[in-house]
């Protein structure tokens, strides 16, 4: 598929451990295109904010953005790549972390991705990383780029199913096609603060949600 990786996208993603039935009729759709793999780091701040995607990806620092809500779709916007070794400041702006790694090392440092974790991984600064190994099989959906992902996250296993496109009324229409309408659209930075039980879950304590029962979290039907 034609489509500029810069530009923002319009982003449909689900997180599970029983999502063989919805990558079953994704198959039946279109053929597997190619399948790859990766390790990737994520960041999250004292507060883990789900406007704001931080991963270390290919030796690089990642940034994306969510720049805005449409219809249940989330729109995500590559917001900069940053090379190591980097500052301690470049990277409290970025996680927007209220100047913790700063005052934690000199800020004029120059942390290297070893340096970095090490500081991510004291206790005090409240800061947090999962490190995530994904097997990904892509398919081409009408206008769409859709994945189905085999996660590892900090060891742990979960499914990942995410349909995107510059256009969203072609994600809406791949999201129905694949029956994917009742579940929660979820980011990265969200699915993992809930694994990492930073963020409450939907119906627990200070979640601020309802249990579920047609409210999130929505879960695959049972087909």
């Amino acid at each position: 598929m034609n489509m500029n990786a810069t530009a923002p996208r319009f982003e449909f993603r689900i997180f599970g451990t029983s999502l063989g039935m919805a990558e079953q009729r994704m198959r039946a759709f279109a053929p597997c295109e190619a399948i790859t793999e990766s390790r990737e780091v994520y960041l999250l701040g004292r507060r883990p904010a789900c406007d704001r995607n931080v991963k270390i990806r290919h030796g690089k620092l990642e940034l994306k953005r969510l720049i805005e809500h449409h219809r249940g779709l989330q729109r995500w916007q590559p917001a900069g790549q940053w090379d190591f070794p980097v500052t301690p400041g470049t990277v409290d702006d970025i996680l927007e972390s209220g100047g913790v790694l700063s005052r934690a090392a000199d800020p004029d440092a120059l942390l290297s991705r070893d340096d970095l974790f090490r500081l991510v991984a004291q206790p005090a600064l409240h800061l947090h990383r999962a490190s995530v190994h994904k097997r990904r099989f892509r398919f081409a959906l009408a206008a769409c780029s859709a994945e189905f992902d085999e996660l590892l996250v900090n060891g742990a296993a979960i499914e990942s199913i995410a349909v995107e496109s510059v256009d969203p009324e072609a994600v809406l229409e791949v999201q129905a096609t694949l029956r994917l309408d009742d579940f929660e659209n979820q980011s990265y930075p969200l699915a993992l603060s809930r694994i990492l039980g930073i963020t409450p879950l939907p119906g627990e304590a200070g979640s601020g949600q309802e249990p579920a029962g047609g409210a999130t979290p929505r879960r695959p039907p049972r087909e």
